[in-house]
């Protein structure tokens, strides 16, 4: 309800009349965006199924709220039109009145927005379009004397295919990277070349010179206003100059990051794909054109592919090159030049790597050359020295391997492109919203598909070929292309018309703007800001002295004033919160969980290895470690990959000299059947404490049971059988949260298990690696253990892989089943009418404490409290990150605690956690300190709040009462 108000005259003659409308919040929210001004709210988006939307649709026509109109008054507080109210009052003012307000809000607002589409002529034409469309009658709409043209061009668009020409065209533009890659990156061309020559010198610091100028001329071309600039060859020209300046840069750079000239060449491709389009294939039809595009990298793919089997078969071309004992050893030779480059500190000297002693035979000593002939000296290598010395070793490798690689890499990179181009190419016209929405769900699971692939790189990559710079740095350059097409092909305002009618664009939308997104952006980039700002003081700075339109009293530019006032509407002291929780949880399963784990698995192996000998020893073996890895999986935190490994590592090392399980090999197939059963167990386990915890309502409501991704994970779980959805949530899911879902929701735990059992795929590939690190024989050196370490290496890999796919397939299933049912999974469950209840009455509660929340309510020692500890927790975070190796000694499952040049600690597990913290320096325990002080606060903050806003719902309570 609401009435209006008399008229008004505005300055300008114009009849700008008020009005007043009643709305009531819906989940807190009315479903607009506005903007704070000195004299009101002006709006600035209306939310499409939000409140006052549905407001407008039954509304009359004088009553209607308008994108545009201002927001002057919320309940009683009121802005006069001539008062002279402070800058930080207003707006701000009318902010916190509509926060505050429960339930109903009385806005009181002035027309200032266009209405041609609610009054006048057009609106009524527009209501006969309507009329006449329900109809059933089909109208095109087009402007007249633009009619034949719009004709003309459509049918044209919609007809012209590729022509053989242009498919050749096409062809040899996108087989251009692919041949720099082989005659510049590979063994097929210069590629050892080419690394020998930028390895061997400082060609590193040079580039890092390059990137330096070159953000710096970056940032001066930002501060001179670049994108201003009226000549448009000048932006091209300086955009060129950084870009391609960058990537010389980085190809100097190759000796630490070898992965540097394959991206930078191969990047080229969709560059060359998106000129295709822009130039010589602008006319041709989308569909045409993307399976033109498909056919062409994959007919360069598959011709790059069968050139270097070629080579790598035919022995007139360069000799065989298949990878085995004597190409590495030829790949070695021609390294020499990468080998000599790479130098590690020993002793009192500086010497080169020399692959025979340092790389294949780790031998523990130094040496002394004379006449070519190595002897070793008495100086035998400390264990820092061993492991930069097997780290410049993993680094040449990683570089011949790469050069040997590259035209594989190149295949594959055409192959991905050709399958993008096939399969999310031809699903939809940029014309089209509803097929636009489509291609949105498949770009966003692309997008995670990439980042579970970054996850896969980072986990998993051996450690010997030190591939994983190789993997992020592809998945990177694929992030930024995906995001670069999805603008340019979908179109900037398809985009935005999709935002207002997109279920998940909404949702996009609204983590993005929620305080957990915002409590990562500080995170990320907390000391970044005031860099920026400090770059936009110059910024206005010279703006000032070039006279142009930026306003002299200013200290910022428009832009930095806007996202300081975008900044101060934050409830900071509620991201400061999640920004704690973000560390506590990235602590827990990264830093305290993660080596705590590996320290107690590398414990209880050496504890095995002290036990008698005999068969009923491998079986006392088998029966603790069955005990202590399900106590291990019934613990939130622990991953099951480290218990699949140290099994493999514990089973095959006892089992090595026991004939009657069948020596390592026989160890190994036990240990691989026990994973599997252990993990059955767990999930019965698991789910055991699902199932009796789901009888508490808060429980329930904190699994969020009563929301559509959840009931749609539900819908899947309970399909019957092998179900391909079903195997992939409960295969690629996390183990823990997984089943004891499984148990919450009751499902039926026979058939969970059931569901679970191609679990063997991904456990088994992990036991193995376990096992392949110790090896069937003790003191293993040279060939024969990098044959180990790679097999390892490579079974990791496939479990990791299964892992990933599993994952994508999950994320996939659940994805279509909340667009397909997403009504129906919305529809109200009896069964949850208790959470629903308890989440009712505790509304109260939570918006008193965001009450308490609010930085001018809260004090400022309270403030100055959380952010206090926000800044300890965040520092210690970056530490932990950016300075692991200052901070904790390097150790592995395999390693033994008891070792003298490790941690030093036998058969003394609290010796190991503490020595696992270098105690040389002084980052590990300082970072540590700030961390456990910091949670301190953190939690004393905690119970401030949840007292205040307890004692304020009893204060609005007894007023009521009053």
């Amino acid at each position: 309800s609401g009435g209006l108000t008399p008229t008004e005259s505005a300055a300008s003659g114009t009849t700008r009349e008020l009005f007043s409308v009643r709305l009531t919040k819906v989940d807190g929210k009315l479903g607009l965006a506005y903007r704070a001004e000195k004299d009101g709210l002006t709006i600035t988006a209306l939310l499409v199924g939000g409140v006052v939307d549905v407001w407008n649709h039954t509304a009359d026509a004088d009553r209607i709220v308008c994108v545009g109109d201002k927001i002057v008054g919320v309940n009683q507080a009121r802005i006069t039109p001539n008062a002279k109210a402070p800058e930080d009052s207003g707006g701000e003012l009318l902010v916190e009145e509509m926060r505050s307000c429960e339930g109903a809000c009385h806005l009181h607002l002035r027309k200032l927005g266009p209405r041609w589409h609610v009054e006048g002529t057009v609106a009524d034409c527009l209501d006969h379009i309507n009329v006449a469309l329900e109809m059933g009658v089909q109208l095109d709409l087009v402007k007249v004397e633009e009619h034949a043209f719009v004709q003309d061009a459509v049918e044209q668009a919609s007809t012209n295919k590729i022509t053989w020409s242009q498919l050749l065209l096409a062809t040899c533009a996108i087989a251009v990277p692919s041949a720099v890659t082989i005659a510049f990156c590979s063994d097929m061309g210069m590629g050892f070349w080419l690394f020998g020559l930028f390895v061997a010198s400082n060609w590193n610091f040079y580039g890092n010179g390059v990137l330096g100028v070159l953000a710096l001329f970056t940032v001066g071309m930002y501060i001179v206003d670049w994108h201003k600039w009226e000549s448009k060859k000048q932006r091209i020209v300086t955009a060129l100059l950084v870009a391609y300046g960058m990537c010389v840069g980085g190809i100097m750079k190759c000796k630490y990051y070898p992965q540097a000239p394959l991206v930078v060449v191969l990047f080229h491709m969709p560059l060359i794909i998106g000129m295709l389009r822009a130039s010589a294939l602008k006319q041709v039809a989308r569909t045409s054109f993307y399976r033109g595009v498909g056919t062409a990298t994959a007919l360069v793919g598959i011709f790059v592919l069968m050139m270097w089997m070629a080579w790598m078969s035919i022995e007139a071309w360069d000799g065989l090159n298949r990878y085995d004992e004597a190409t590495k050893s030829g790949l070695v030779v021609k390294s020499e030049a990468l080998y000599n480059g790479f130098v590690f500190e020993v002793g009192n000297r500086k010497r080169p790597i020399d692959y025979t002693w340092d790389c294949q035979d780790e031998n523990p000593y130094d040496f002394d050359e004379r006449f070519r002939v190595k002897t070793p000296n008495d100086h035998k290598l400390t264990r820092e020295e061993d492991k930069d010395r097997s780290k410049k070793c993993g680094q040449v490798k990683t570089i011949w391997f790469l050069v040997w690689l590259s035209p594989f890499v190149a295949c594959m990179v055409n192959l991905v492109i050709a399958a993008f181009c096939f399969v999310n190419g031809t699903m939809m016209a940029s014309e089209d919203t509803t097929k636009a929405e489509k291609t949105l769900k498949h770009f966003v699971l692309m997008v995670f598909v990439l980042l579970l692939c970054m996850w896969v790189a980072s986990s998993v990559a051996g450690a010997s070929m030190r591939l994983t710079g190789t993997l992020m740095a592809f998945c990177g350059a694929g992030l930024v292309c995906l995001f670069i097409w999805m603008y340019f092909e979908v179109g900037a305002s398809l985009i935005n018309s999709t935002m207002r009618s997109s279920r998940i664009m909404s949702t996009l939308v609204t983590v993005v703007t929620s305080d957990w997104f915002r409590a990562c952006f500080v995170i990320s980039f907390n000391a970044g800001l005031p860099g920026m700002f400090l770059i936009e003081v110059v910024r206005q700075k010279v703006r000032k002295m070039r006279n142009s339109d930026a306003n002299s009293k200013q200290w910022l530019t428009d832009e930095a004033n806007m996202a300081l006032t975008f900044f101060r509407r934050w409830n900071w002291a509620s991201i400061f919160i999640k920004a704690n929780w973000i560390v506590t949880l990235y602590w827990v399963l990264f830093v305290g969980c993660s080596k705590v784990t590996v320290v107690f698995l590398a414990y209880l192996n050496e504890e095995f290895g002290h036990m008698g000998g005999g068969d009923a020893r491998f079986g006392w073996v088998c029966l603790i470690f069955f005990g202590v890895g399900f106590t291990m999986f019934m613990l939130p935190p622990v991953p099951g990959i480290p218990v699949y490994i140290t099994s493999g590592i514990i089973l095959g090392t006892q089992s090595r000299n026991i004939p009657a399980v069948g020596g390592f090999y026989g160890g190994v197939s036990i240990a691989c059947g026990l994973c599997f059963i252990l993990k059955l167990a767990a999930v019965c386990g698991q789910y055991s404490i699902g199932y009796f915890m789901g009888k508490w309502v808060k429980v329930q409501q904190f699994c969020m049971v009563d929301r559509v991704p959840m009931r749609a994970g539900e819908r899947i779980l309970m399909r019957r059988g092998f179900d391909v959805g079903k195997v992939a949530v409960l295969v690629g899911g996390p183990d823990w949260p997984t089943s004891v879902l499984c148990g919450i929701m009751k499902l039926n735990l026979f058939q969970c298990c059931l569901g679970t059992t191609p679990i063997l795929l991904v456990s088994s590939p992990c036991v193995l690696a376990g096992a392949f690190m110790a090896g069937p024989r003790e003191n293993m050196v040279g060939a024969d253990k990098s044959m180990w370490d790679a097999l390892a290496n490579t079974a990791l890999a496939l479990s990791a892989l299964l892992q990933l796919g599993s994952g994508v397939l999950a994320m996939y299933f659940i994805q279509n089943m909340v667009a397909s049912h997403s009504e129906e999974l919305a529809k109200h469950r009896p069964e949850h009418d208790k959470v629903k209840a308890l989440t009712e009455a505790e509304e109260e509660y939570n918006r008193c404490h965001a009450e308490i929340l609010n930085v001018k309510r809260l004090p400022k020692f309270w403030f100055f409290w959380i952010t206090t500890s926000a800044c300890m927790m965040i520092i210690s975070f970056f530490v932990f990150i950016l300075l692991d190796a200052e901070c904790f000694n390097d150790f592995q499952v395999a390693d033994k605690i008891s070792d003298p040049d490790g941690l030093n600690c036998p058969r003394d597990f609290a010796c190991a956690v503490i020595g696992i913290v270098k105690s040389d320096r002084p980052f590990g325990w300082g970072a540590l300190g700030l961390y456990f002080v910091g949670s301190l606060m953190h939690y004393i903050f905690l119970g401030y709040a949840g007292r205040a806003a307890k004692a304020r719902m009893k204060d609005k309570v007894d007023a009521d009462e009053q």
